[in-house]
């Protein structure tokens, strides 16, 4: 059987102070006027049906998925703390092998854009194929408009079958001018951070190149269903040292195949990113959410609460307003929000405004 399964539990911080650890991005409605997390549902469920499709999160965010998209609890997988991908993907798959040892997972973070669903759907569908046929670990490229800092690449090696070919590697967030040799070259992909595989056959790659964690999430199987598992759970994501899947695993293993898709994607990792979806003036100017009040003020995105914004002589410039904090940011400097909130550690009162 096929199985969603939704990576919901991020904090979103480069999108502070409008993403919170109360509320992070994947719950705001970025795009649209539905939040991330229903439009992540609503673009699987002609695929996946809806009883098929699970939540991994922080415990913490339960009602809200619950509220938001009416998945089950017990569709939701709860971690007791962030630990990066791969324990989370881990902890999915040996929750659906103990219901399920024939399972294929479709995984997906609930805070990416897509669009051109027939595509996407047809990419999901090829690649249930390819990581049955081929006993391979999936992901989904997606053909480069750009040259992006900000993405992973990979560079696809030999062909498997028509759009669907071997890893020959991943690299992580070149410097422009290599991801310029990239889209020149024509044989890189963006990686997209989605992914389909047999349940079975990541635990398998789990045990050869993270043994540690294998360890944790098979005795987190065995107590699957008892009265002991939460227990469990907890104590053994107190000893998981967090790694990602795409270093643990996907720039290791050699069961990794790329898909080359037709769909628009793009996973709204900054302010800056909403620029290709959100429409702006005459000027450039981008303004949602409030009331504004510009003078001499181009290519400037300003995002609101409530309050009238007003400014003068400003360029490139991002302004987010919420109820209790201000960010000024020049465009250019906006993947170093990441940064910024790290430093407010020692900011009185720091704590309320995360």
């Amino acid at each position: 059987m096929v199985y969603a399964v939704i990576m919901s539990g991020g904090l979103g911080v480069r999108f502070w102070p409008k993403s919170r650890r109360s509320l992070p991005k994947q719950f705001l409605k970025t795009v649209g006027d539905k939040t991330m997390i229903e439009l992540t549902i609503d673009r699987i469920k002609n695929v996946i049906d809806k009883d098929k499709i699970y939540v991994v999160t922080n415990k913490s965010y339960t009602s809200i998925i619950k509220d938001l998209t009416g998945i089950k609890d017990e569709n939701i997988f709860k971690e007791p703390m962030n630990k990066e991908t791969a324990s989370c993907i881990g902890l999915a798959a040996v929750k659906l092998l103990k219901k399920d040892f024939e399972a294929v997972m479709i995984v997906l973070p609930s805070d990416h854009v897509i669009e051109g669903q027939e595509g996407f759907e047809k990419a999901l569908k090829f690649g249930i194929k390819t990581a049955v046929d081929k006993d391979s670990i999936v992901t989904l490229g997606i053909t480069p408009t750009r040259p992006e800092c900000g993405y992973g690449y990979i560079e696809k090696g030999d062909m498997l079958e028509e759009g669907a070919y071997k890893v020959k590697r991943f690299v992580e967030k070149p410097n422009i001018d290599v991801a310029k040799g990239f889209i020149e070259k024509g044989n890189f992909f963006w990686n997209s951070g989605m992914f389909i595989f047999r349940a079975d056959r990541l635990l398998r790659e789990i045990k050869k190149y993270l043994p540690d964690l294998y360890k944790s999430l098979m005795r987190i199987y065995e107590k699957i269903g008892t009265s002991e598992e939460e227990s469990v759970i907890n104590e053994e994501y107190s000893k998981i040292d967090g790694i990602s899947i795409d270093f643990g695993i996907m720039q290791r293993t050699h069961r990794a195949a790329v898909l080359e898709t037709n769909f628009t994607w793009d996973d709204i990792g900054s302010f800056t990113a909403l620029e290709r979806f959100l429409k702006g003036d005459e000027k450039g100017n981008i303004i949602t959410g409030c009331e504004s009040g510009l003078l001499d003020v181009e290519n400037t995105t300003v995002m609101g609460d409530k309050r009238l914004i007003a400014a003068i002589g400003l360029k490139d410039m991002l302004i987010i307003d919420t109820k209790d904090v201000v960010l000024v940011c020049p465009k250019d400097r906006c993947q170093d929000i990441k940064d910024l909130v790290k430093d407010m550690n020692g900011v009185n009162g720091y704590e309320k405004f995360m």
